[in-house]
């Protein structure tokens, strides 16, 4: 059996309730269950999930955020696999029935996942791993701490992974990218499907609004499983840029004190940034240094000569 879990916190009670008929109308043969956690919702969704009856199970919670939902119902959920969905994304018919074919093809996998459409404020297809079918681990390992390249709303995961495993970190920017680190180093077997299985809604909750805490949460993430990757100049590279993306965040933030430990801590990982990377690192260090006007007057300065820099590159990236 498969339990598949709806996060309710949707736009509106009526797309909730299309992505419940759109399960409901999927074509896998696998027996199924259908969970919805309605995370705190204030809209009317427990009129339109009422109309399902005995057809899906409900659980009512305070709103959590999508870990504390998914932790509950992966503690609620009777099938071996528990497949994730948000109620306002778009679920592909064919989805469960692709995953179905491929744990039967290939029974040591323990996650699995597929390409998912973006729409809404951003479109396009979201980033991807390395090669399809059963991955690699090693080279899924690189690439997940080079960016989060496995989407959580196509995602279906072995409930005996998740017991062994724990839940997801809850009030956390980054519960996600953590999960896929924490179950390759267990030794899970990740299975990638270059289908598009669901199309994933962009909207401000997953956007920029926090993208400050969620750039934190992902150095957290990368820094403690720096230990797992085998190219050290990518585990040097991809930290040196959280803590100096941290910096500029706290430089903006009016915390020159913590945004100096940043730019020093980037430092730190100079070997596998390249020199421009480091140079603008020394220079917000010795910017941060100088006394109170001098560093007012120069910050200012070296941000707009870094804006500049920044528009230059980009020019030259969509001309090359």
């Amino acid at each position: 059996m498969i339990s598949f879990v709806i996060t309710a916190r949707a736009e509106s009670p009526e797309v909730l309730g299309r992505t419940v008929d759109e399960l409901r109308a999927t074509t896998a043969s696998v027996d199924r269950e259908i969970i919805v956690v309605d995370d705190g919702s204030t809209d009317g969704t427990a009129r339109e999930l009422a109309r399902f009856g005995d057809a899906i199970r409900v659980i009512r919670q305070g709103n959590g955020g999508c870990p504390a939902a998914f932790n509950s119902a992966f503690r609620a959920a009777r099938g071996d696999f528990v497949a994730l969905c948000g109620a306002d994304d778009i679920l592909e018919p064919r989805r469960l029935e692709w995953q179905e074919e491929a744990v039967l093809r290939h029974p040591e996998v323990d996650v699995l996942c597929g390409n998912a459409r973006l729409f809404g404020r951003v479109t396009g297809d979201h980033p991807a791993p390395p090669g399809t079918g059963v991955l690699d681990s090693a080279a899924l390992t690189d690439a997940l701490f080079s960016a989060n390249v496995i989407c959580a709303p196509s995602v279906t995961i072995r409930r005996a992974l998740f017991e062994q495993l724990g839940p997801f970190i809850e009030n956390f920017g980054a519960d996600d990218y953590e999960y896929w680190m924490r179950c390759l180093r267990a030794g899970a077997r990740f299975y990638y499907d270059p289908r598009p299985l669901v199309g994933w809604r962009q909207h401000e909750s997953n956007l920029s609004g926090r993208s400050a805490w969620m750039l934190q949460c992902s150095y957290e993430v990368r820094r403690r499983y720096a230990d797992d990757v085998a190219d050290r100049a990518l585990v040097h590279r991809m930290l040196a840029a959280d803590l100096f993306g941290i910096g500029r965040q706290l430089v903006d933030d009016g915390r020159p004190r913590a945004a100096r430990r940043a730019f020093r801590g980037a430092l730190r990982h100079a070997s596998g940034a390249g020199p421009s990377a480091n140079l603008r690192a020394l220079c917000w260090v010795m910017v941060l240094s100088a006394p109170d006007g001098i560093r007012e007057h120069a910050g200012r300065m070296f941000i707009g000569l870094s804006r500049a820099l920044d528009g230059s590159r980009d020019v030259r990236a969509a001309l090359s």
